[in-house]
């Protein structure tokens, strides 16, 4: 049997700069906030799978790992009993975003909800959901990291670090009972026993490396060997790599654990990301039908001139890189809205008010003709290139007041600094 049994190791003190300037300058883009997101990721992966050195090298894409060694309650600032309490009761509560499953079956929707002619729409109703519960359900609670603040950071922090996207669940198991059968899935996973006990049976892939095309299937579901066989406890940690076969079940006692998702990008995705660019950006080879005909026996091979074009590596990465920062790293952060309504109000530059980077962002900038263009997430600012020496003050990182600004001054600064506020990249740190 390969698992690993672990003790965390200390956290990692990372290498941001927090010396004034950008974090790094990479295929013509300044950095800035990289460095200690990175800083913050390593310390969330040394919580969750111990050494990274050693998960990464031993473990990432081939083999469980499970790290025990930490107290029950470990993880309970990310979640709690009395949290998915509270989230169930005092709602409202999405039925999209709740599931009741038993035996691997979800439960109808509308076995959740208590309709009432109020024109909220579809919403859980707390006593239908947890008599479902009651009656041997296990409750799930979906995409947690985009609205559970505790997890959305912890999910930002991973992905940062990992480079792909990683997504949140919770699973609430009443005592004795299986909520998911026999199945594996088609993306690695971390999972965070919160409270009580799970008992997993882990068993070798019958499918390597699966593609999430590939679906659990009765001929894909066959015969297999185990890789372990025991139960996690409050304040055990796993991860999984895809594919490999698992049956989960509750004790004596009621279980909760998050389950991390990690959607990663394969060489699949990212040769075919840089085709269908390539198809877009006018490349006509690759836009051509086959020839007519070229399905019938005998016909000519179809050879296009596309196929000696394929992507070069380094674009397949670059492109890779580009929908990671662009579409699956989400920046939003607390503090924007109260940030957004000083500077409104015209109470940032014109009072003096001190203004840093918004915390857990990540920002590109680069210059592009006459224009200094600062990108965070999808959105793209354009400012001025003569006033980059004083943006890339303000990216830094360290606090800064509109005195300091070299070229941009008096009205010009207020107007900077208020822009910078209303598109969350800046935020009013004091009064």
């Amino acid at each position: 049997m390969k698992t690993s049994l672990t003790s965390p190791a200390p956290a990692a003190t990372g290498d941001a700069t927090g010396d004034g300037t950008e974090d790094c300058i990479e295929d013509g883009f300044e950095w800035f906030g990289l460095n200690e997101l990175l800083a913050a990721g390593r310390q969330s992966l040394t919580r969750v799978v111990g050494d990274p050195d050693a998960f990464f090298a031993r473990h990432w894409e081939s083999a469980p790992l499970i790290a025990t060694g930490r107290p029950a309650d470990a993880f309970a600032d990310l979640m709690t009993l009395q949290d998915f309490d509270r989230i169930l009761t005092e709602g409202p509560v999405a039925v999209q975003t709740l599931h009741a499953v038993d035996a691997s079956q979800a439960l109808p929707a509308e076995r959740l909800v208590y309709y009432r002619d109020n024109g909220t729409g579809p919403l859980a109703d707390p006593g239908r959901v947890l008599d479902a519960f009651g009656a041997g359900a296990t409750l799930v609670l979906h995409g947690l990291h985009r609205w559970w603040p505790p997890l959305r950071r912890l999910c930002q922090e991973l992905s940062a670090v990992l480079s792909h996207r990683v997504v949140a669940d919770a699973y609430l198991t009443p005592p004795g009972t299986t909520g998911h059968l026999r199945h594996y899935d088609t993306h690695d996973l971390f999972t965070l026993q919160i409270a009580g006990s799970k008992h997993w049976l882990i068993e070798e892939p019958t499918v390597a490396l699966p593609l999430s095309s590939q679906h659990n299937t009765a001929e894909r579901l066959g015969p297999s060997t185990t890789h372990f066989d025991g139960v996690l406890a409050a304040g055990t940690s796993m991860y999984l790599p895809r594919g490999y076969l698992h049956t989960v079940s509750s004790r004596a006692d009621t279980s909760l654990h998050i389950t991390l998702g990690i959607e990663a990008v394969t060489w699949k995705d990212a040769l075919s990301t840089a085709v269908r660019r390539h198809a877009e950006r006018e490349q006509l080879p690759w836009r051509r039908v086959l020839p007519a005909g070229f399905a019938r026996p005998g016909a000519p091979d179809p050879l296009s001139p596309a196929v000696t074009q394929v992507p070069p590596y380094q674009e397949m990465v670059a492109w890779a890189r580009e929908r990671f920062w662009r579409h699956e790293f989400r920046s939003a952060h607390a503090g924007r809205l109260l940030s957004m309504v000083a500077a409104a109000d015209g109470t940032t530059a014109g009072s003096g008010r001190t203004v840093r980077r918004a915390p857990g962002i990540v920002v590109r900038a680069r210059h592009t003709g006459d224009q200094y263009v600062v990108s965070v997430d999808d959105k793209d600012v354009r400012l001025p290139a003569a006033i980059a020496d004083d943006v890339r003050l303000l990216l830094a990182g360290a606090p800064v007041r509109p005195a300091q600004l070299r070229t941009a001054t008096g009205p010009n600064a207020e107007v900077l600094l208020s822009r910078l506020v209303q598109e969350g990249i800046l935020q009013i740190v004091d009064g």
